[in-house]
Order: C-alpha cells, then structure tokens, then sequence
C-alpha cells in the first residue's frame, strides 16, 4: 500500500477514503500475518464484527483501537499507515495525516514510519470534548503534553491539572490519564511519546464537566 494521501480537514470525522484507506492496511496486514478476523479481534480486544467494520470503511477507529491493532500485528500503531511519504522527512502543515477521530477529538501524525524512537502527534480538541478516562493506559513509556491553545484538564492518577498554552505535563503513560477541553475555545497540544508505546488501553469520550 502506498502512502497515507488523504490530508487532513478541521474536526469532525475520518472521510470515507481515509477509513477505507486505513482498512485496507489492517485486510492486508491480516492477510500477511494469516489471521482470521476472529483471531485479530481477540488479540486486539474487540469484536470480530467491529474488525469487520474497520476493513470495510465503516468505523472510526479510536487511538486506543488503532494501538490495540497494531501490538496484535507486532508493529508500531502509525505503520498501520504504510511507509515514510516519498516526499521525505519534511512534513508540510496541509500535508499532516489525520490519524484517527474520536468524536469531537482529531489526531495528526507528525513521526512518518517506519517509527524510529519516538512518536510524536497532534491532538485538536473541541470544547468539552476529551480522550482517556479513569482506567486508560498504554504501555510503560515517557508522555509529554505541551498545549499549544485553549485549556485542557489533564488528569493523571486521578490528580487534574488544568493546562494553558505554554504550560506542559509528562508523566508515564502506565499511569493513568485522561484529557479534556475545559474551555469554550478548541483546544490544540502536541504529545511526544519515547519510546513509541504499544500497550492496549481503553479510550472514551468524556462528558464535558459542569
């Protein structure tokens, strides 16, 4: 499969050509390993019909699925997006592969594969919209969040903190966490993870808080 082509547009959800881009990945990543879509769907930790739904376009995939995906075939999450763009290791801003959406939350990979010791995104949140939750993690790596824009409570062990542009957080990503907008304004952070994790972790939308 050739580069991930679809650029990314504003929120909102994947476009069809990026789902079926992405399910054509995981059909041939299958193919090769010499799963069957019960067998993926167990390692993965989801159903066989949700693979289904996947491979056919059908479904918005969550960073939290996409991981669990992947560490089923023994790679790097964002390989589930083919190789290194042929245009090099420059990445314009129009050019950014939308990764995943979840809801009112938008992934743009920065790292192109083959991923070498760190992954880098960029994560666009609209007011009241956020990732993770009070179960969630993925891995034993080292978690950076620096807000570019907006306000995002981070909370980390079940500790919040309420970041603003400028401000930053790490932590583990064995601990868990989970992140949401709390201002009336999208929200925008660059995350860096070293070493790229693999764990499976569970992602959710969280309401937006009173």
């Amino acid at each position: 499969m050739g580069k991930h082509s679809v650029y990314p547009t504003e929120g909102g959800r994947v476009t069809e050509s990026e789902a079926a881009e992405l399910g054509a990945r995981v059909r041939e990543l299958r193919g090769t390993a010499g799963l069957s879509m019960r067998e993926l769907a167990s390692r993965a930790g989801v159903s066989a019909g949700y693979i289904s739904q996947i491979e056919n376009g059908q479904a918005n995939a969550s960073l939290a699925v996409l991981r669990s995906i992947a560490e089923a075939f023994g790679i790097q999450w964002l390989e589930l997006f083919g190789p290194a763009p042929k245009h090099g290791r420059l990445l314009r801003y129009d050019a950014r592969p939308r990764l995943a959406s979840e809801g009112g939350v938008v992934h743009y990979g920065i790292t192109q594969p083959p991923v070498g010791n760190v992954e880098v995104l960029i994560s666009v949140y609209a007011p009241g919209q956020g990732t993770g939750g009070p179960d969630y993690t993925h891995g034993d790596s080292q978690e950076i969040c620096i807000v570019q824009r907006g306000c995002l409570r981070i909370t980390v062990n079940g500790e919040n903190h309420d970041l603003r542009a400028g401000d930053s957080i790490e932590y583990r990503t064995s601990s868990t966490h989970a992140i949401l907008n709390v201002g009336p304004e999208t929200a925008e952070a660059v995350w860096i993870v070293t070493p790229p994790s693999t764990g499976v972790g569970r992602t959710v939308a969280i309401p937006p808080t009173a």
